[in-house]
């Protein structure tokens, strides 16, 4: 079951700016033609975030991008 928060995003296009980039997870580089999400991570070093978050109310949250298969464990149709 894919959590509903995970986008897929993709295939990145060879231009795409997070090519090259090293994924979050297995630290392989993100390649043209991959699948990837961002995963949350929480409010950073951000105040007014970080004391939203500890309210229990919305947050604009700092993330990691990574392969579609690392944050899920499912292969791309």
């Amino acid at each position: 079951m894919i959590p509903r928060t995970l986008i897929r995003f993709g295939p990145k296009d060879a231009k795409h700016p997070s090519v090259g980039t090293l994924c979050g997870a297995c630290n392989e580089p993100l390649v043209a033609g991959d699948y990837t999400t961002l995963v949350a991570l929480g409010p950073g070093k951000d105040v007014e975030q970080q004391k939203r978050a500890a309210a229990g109310q919305t947050y604009q949250a700092i993330s990691l991008e990574v392969h579609w298969t690392c944050a899920t464990g499912l292969e791309v149709p």
